[in-house]
């Protein structure tokens, strides 16, 4: 019998219905201040992406990935542009490509998520996004940046 690896989404979709079901009795986080602009990650900005809202039927932009590159690692961060200074349930992760690993931080921030790296070089990346409303209203779940910074 074969047995097949799973799928990055199938890793990440299991990721996220434990985070779901435990969000409820989540402490509190509130994300740490910048540093630099670069909210602790190292190198030069090489992708930003705006994210809209893809649940619930909302519409409109929740916020921005920003990718940094170092020559070895990759750091993303995902900030807010609703319902900033206000706790809401994220979930961002960063996937290498090409074979499947990832970094992830979650909890409820009230400007950012992340950062988040992965030594990555030769490879690209990726990013998938969790986000509720301070309710709990899902407003975006899936791939929140495509593979990008393949080098």
């Amino acid at each position: 019998m074969r047995v097949r690896k799973p799928s990055k989404f199938t890793k990440w979709l299991t990721t996220a219905v434990v985070l779901t079901s435990v969000a409820v009795v989540a402490p509190v986080v509130t994300a740490a201040p910048a540093s630099a602009g670069a909210y602790g990650c190292d190198g030069n900005l090489v992708y930003s992406k705006s994210v809209n809202a893809n649940r619930s039927g909302l519409t409109g932009k929740i916020g921005t990935v920003y990718s940094y590159y170092d020559g070895t690692y990759n750091c993303s961060v995902f900030v807010k542009s609703v319902y900033v200074g206000t706790p809401t349930n994220l979930d961002l992760s960063i996937y290498k490509e090409n074979d499947g690993t990832f970094d992830r931080d979650h909890g409820a921030f009230s400007s950012y998520a992340g950062p988040v790296e992965i030594k990555a070089p030769g490879s690209c990346v990726s990013e998938m996004l969790i986000m509720e409303s301070p309710g709990g209203t899902l407003m975006f779940f899936g791939e929140a940046a495509p593979p990008h910074n393949c080098g």
